[in-house]
């Protein structure tokens, strides 16, 4: 053909207001006189959803009302990317130098490009010198990762001396020396001299600008925030905030604006909530630019370095192989996005530090797999011209935006955090994640929702506590599970010490046909919690030797039969009667669950009722 053939010719361009008088037939169809009004919250209540930072999602998106002012690859404000070529990005696997089988070269030999090494307390040299013993640090880039209580000063000047010591050249060191004053100020709820911090930083920083000018000295660690539940506007304001903070503190020190800029790196989130995560990397370098631009720092020293982090806050101690599938969407999202590094956790991590052998071998194939397989790292800007993430970009930058105005307007990050604004607007967001959680609107696949009760009882974990610092609360990690976790403990101990788990009984009413369907919800409803499920007849349920009971039928069958139904379980020793369902208001049942319902509030209540401690 010597003519390309234009697949929609015959076809007359739709407008929106073509489009929008299909919706009104269809979700109005029982009213076609229905007024503009009417149909507005029609179309809202049926087809627009809000994220976690009150962005609307509509149900369609074109290029009319899109951004267009985002720029070319590498070039200002790095929307697209702050290369103009594409390349990969850096499988930044993590090792543990408390797990004797995480071994550097084995990373690196299966399949790795970059390290992300775990210290243990200081990290000296002797102990860095073990854990990548028979490394090329010329060739793969070693990034640190210190723990919670400490800055890292100690770790990093380690790894430099162990540059020095295997005489690596100096524009050969690259990696990050992963120095955080405001992510450990943050954890230890103050307790750290931030002035003597920053002014040990900056030391740090002169030193390695002459001693390894290619690698990067501090991180800035958004999933701090992440972690201690803020919303991805939240994230993206505090962590451009504590970028600010921290180019004004080594400017304070005496070091230039460019050379301040260059020695930072940003740690963000990568969750499996795909298009947020797209948005949010995208839209964290369009901050950061304006920021830069602001501040007058040049447009290399503008560009920003990103290390995606794979979100602990989403993974679950059980049905943990979901772990995988939620940490690949949260990689691919992250690569998309444009992140310089990527790491994710092993799926079996919160079982034991550093998770198993085959969870380290499967966190690193998912990133192998994703780039060399999928070739995902050959497209620059992948999401570019989808108009839903062009929108939502521009959406969470300028939230975002006016959350960084307003934590400025407070004197800066450290300022908002001691006047408490920090500690307020996470508590509001908890709440509101917890409550979402909860009546699994937000949904847990393998905990709240399709929980295997056979399966292996993971090791209790008990988390030390965490005391306050001079200043505030420590911000340390809130997990999505942790809730339903807790009640699914309580049944897994009461199996350990009884030899058997807590029981409810659900009883059915009518044919398989019409009692399957909520037989099937009520079932997966208590198994959330660890209570196993016996099913029979109202008749068999005298002889169970249960006290809790669920009746599980249709609405119609209810209305003929359930009360009849209460009335014998409760003559058959029944302490507590459930109806699979709401709004139904039968006559001798305590409680009715269904869609919508607070699971969590009932489940830990059904616990209580059995006695379970």
């Amino acid at each position: 053909m010597s003519e390309s053939p234009t697949l929609a010719a015959d076809f007359e361009t739709p407008s929106r207001d073509t489009w929008l008088r299909a919706v009104h037939g269809v979700i109005l169809k029982s009213s076609p006189e229905a007024s503009p009004e009417e149909f507005d919250a029609a179309f809202r209540r049926q087809l627009v959803s809000t994220t976690d930072d009150g962005i609307d999602i509509q149900p369609l998106y074109t290029a009319s009302g899109s951004p267009t002012s985002t720029g070319l690859p590498g070039e200002a404000p790095f929307v697209r990317s702050t290369h103009a070529d594409p390349r990969p990005w850096e499988i930044r696997q993590r090792v543990w130098a408390s797990v004797t089988d995480s071994s550097a070269v084995g990373e690196l030999e299966s399949g790795a490009t970059g390290l992300l090494v775990e210290v243990d307390g200081r990290g000296d040299t002797d102990s860095l010198a073990r854990i990548l013993d028979g490394v090329y640090l010329d060739l793969a880039p070693v990034a640190l990762a210190t723990s919670f209580d400490e800055i890292g000063l100690g770790a990093a000047a380690s790894l430099i001396e162990l540059w020095d010591r295997r005489g690596i050249g100096a524009a050969e060191r690259r990696g990050s020396l992963g120095v955080d004053p405001i992510g450990t100020w943050l954890r230890t709820g103050g307790a750290v001299d931030l002035v003597s911090a920053w002014d040990d930083t900056a030391s740090l920083v002169s030193r390695a600008h002459v001693a390894a000018p290619s690698a990067r000295v501090i991180t800035v660690d958004g999933t701090v925030w992440h972690g201690a539940g803020a919303n991805t506007v939240q994230e993206l304001a505090w962590t451009i905030a504590a970028g600010a903070a921290a180019i004004r503190a080594l400017v304070r020190d005496g070091l230039s604006l460019d050379v301040a800029a260059r020695t930072l790196e940003f740690r963000l989130a990568a969750t499996a909530d795909q298009f947020t995560t797209i948005a949010k990397f995208r839209a964290a370098r369009r901050l950061w630019a304006r920021v830069a631009e602001v501040a007058g720092i040049s447009i290399d020293g503008s560009a920003m370095f990103q290390h995606a982090d794979g979100s602990r806050v989403m993974l679950t101690r059980y049905d943990t192989y979901v772990n995988t599938l939620r940490s690949t969407v949260a990689c691919f999202s992250a690569a998309v996005g444009g992140a310089d590094a990527v790491s994710i956790w092993p799926h079996d991590a919160l079982l034991r530090t550093g998770g198993s052998k085959q969870g380290r071998r499967l966190a690193r194939n998912t990133q192998s797999i994703l780039q060399a397989e999928s070739n995902m790292w050959r497209v620059v800007d992948p999401a570019g011209g989808s108009w839903y993430v062009e929108s939502l970009t521009d959406q969470l930058a300028e939230a975002a935006w006016s959350e960084l105005r307003t934590v400025e307007a407070l004197g800066g990050v450290i300022e908002a955090v001691v006047a408490g604004h920090v500690h307020d607007s996470l508590a509001e967001q908890l709440s509101e994640r917890r409550r979402a959680v909860a009546t699994r609107r937000r949904p847990l696949t393998g905990l709240s929702e399709f929980p295997n009760v056979a399966e292996e009882i993971p090791s209790a974990v008990v988390e030390p506590p965490r005391e306050h610092g001079p200043l505030f609360a420590p911000l340390s990690l809130v997990r999505l599970s942790a809730d339903f976790e807790a009640q699914r403990r309580r049944a897994d101990d009461h199996l350990a010490s009884t030899g058997r788990r807590p029981q409810v009984f659900l009883a059915t009413l009518g044919s398989p046909a019409v009692h399957t369907a909520r037989l099937t919800f009520a079932k997966n409803l208590f198994e959330v919690a660890g209570i196993e499920t016996v099913s029979g007849e109202v008749d068999d349920f005298a002889s169970s030797g249960i006290t809790l009971v669920c009746v599980c039928s249709s609405d119609a069958v209810y209305k003929e039969a359930g009360a009849d139904a209460a009335a014998a379980l409760r003559a058959a020793g029944a302490t507590r009667v459930y109806l699979a369902g709401r709004r139904l208001d039968v006559p001798g049942v305590d409680e009715e669950v269904g869609m919508g319902s607070d699971v969590l509030d009932v489940l830990t209540r059904a616990l209580d009722e059995l006695g379970v401690a």
